[in-house]
């Protein structure tokens, strides 16, 4: 597949892109996992499918942001730059080290445009479905091998499965949905072994939630030269989902692959990136929301457990559980009680997976559960 596209080439792709998605199915199963939502105001509806920050961004990115307005005007480069420095420095990293985009997701296309379409593409089942979905989008032929029975991913398995066509491995860790994590010394095994055939994925976009300590980040091999690119994302405890902004970590060979195959030279706006830069500054904020995010997710196990659900336990701003019945069914139950979760059915089992809200947003779920009971028990 060439990865070098002229003007025109691109925007008919662009264009036939656009129009497989409007009537694609596969499509509307992917990104929504379930109908789409009913017609109720933004107010009335519950969102607890998305793993948003449900605390809104920090007082100074919401300041940085109006402030940015005046700046607009001007293309944002000279923040990029900043941001890549900010980001470089905290990491141990040199600048040539980052590459930002639009959100994470827009790191993960270029990788899989860069190294995912020249083989096969390796990943567990289940994962991001994003990822999976792009990667088909771009025509990759992707091998996936199940979680173990801890739904956790299963790394041997994986090892066994790596062929001399395979060019792209994807893992995300903490794992969605599951919410389940990798202990830092075996993920680190596996991508100094797997990495000698092929880019390793590192997906930490819940990087920031996880609280077991034998957790460990990537980002050390990336620093030892390793063919690792490990993505994050400021969407989920930075709070600024709407403003797509995310990043990649690699070696600069690497990266300079990556920036062949990307599409637009400033994909970031410039509030936004602004946002990122103040929202990157001060951690008092993410400190606060990760600590909120332990305490309600705690109430919601206690519940869940209550309640007689089996969970999987999660080092994340989610929380995966069981039902019994056919699971968009008790998704759509649920959102006629106006609460919008993600419906997963994999393993011979039928899952949701709900966002960890406020307090207030979690006793409303549960609430709305307990009043759809006949669907679930």
């Amino acid at each position: 597949m060439a990865l070098q596209l002229n003007r025109r080439q691109w925007m008919k792709a662009t264009a036939a892109a656009a129009t497989w998605l409007w009537v694609s199915s596969e499509f509307q199963a992917c990104r929504r996992e379930g109908p789409q939502p009913l017609i109720f105001s933004e107010d009335d509806l519950l969102r607890l499918d998305n793993n948003e920050n449900p605390y809104g961004v920090a007082p100074q990115a919401r300041e940085a942001i109006v402030e940015a307005i005046r700046g607009s005007h001007r293309y944002p480069h000279r923040l990029y730059s900043e941001l890549v420095k900010m980001i470089a420095a905290k990491e141990g990293l040199a600048p040539e080290n980052i590459i930002l985009g639009a959100g994470s997701t827009e790191v993960m296309n270029m990788a899989i445009f860069a190294y995912g379409v020249k083989g096969e593409v390796l990943t567990s089942d289940p994962t991001y479905f994003d990822f999976i979905f792009y990667a088909k989008q771009a025509g990759s032929v992707i091998r996936s091998v199940p979680v173990d029975e801890n739904l956790v991913i299963d790394l041997e398995a994986m090892a066994n499965q790596i062929q001399a066509t395979t060019s792209l491995i994807y893992i995300c860790n903490p794992n969605n949905p599951t919410g389940t994590i990798i202990a830092g010394g075996n993920l680190r095994s596996f991508c100094e072994e797997a990495s000698r055939q092929a880019l390793v994925l590192v997906d930490e976009a819940y990087h920031e939630y996880v609280e077991d300590n034998s957790y460990s980040s990537m980002v050390s091999l990336v620093r030892e030269g390793k063919k690792i690119l490990v993505t994050r994302t400021f969407s989920k405890i930075f709070g600024l989902a709407g403003l797509r902004v995310g990043y990649g970590m690699a070696h600069p060979e690497i990266i300079a692959k990556l920036e062949k195959v990307q599409m637009n030279f400033a994909s970031i706006a410039y509030p936004s990136l602004r946002a990122a830069l103040a929202a990157y500054t001060y951690g008092e904020f993410t400190r606060s929301v990760k600590e909120k995010n332990k305490w309600v997710k705690a109430y919601l196990e206690k519940e869940l457990d209550r309640l007689g659900f089996y969970r999987v336990p999660s080092q994340t701003n989610f929380l995966l559980f069981e039902v019994h019945q056919e699971s968009k069914e008790v998704a759509t139950a649920l959102e006629k009680q106006r609460v919008l979760v993600r419906p997963f059915s994999f393993g011979g089992r039928n899952w949701l997976r709900v966002s960890i809200g406020t307090m207030e947003e979690i006793k409303s779920f549960l609430a709305a559960l307990k009043r759809i009971e006949r669907h679930i028990y």
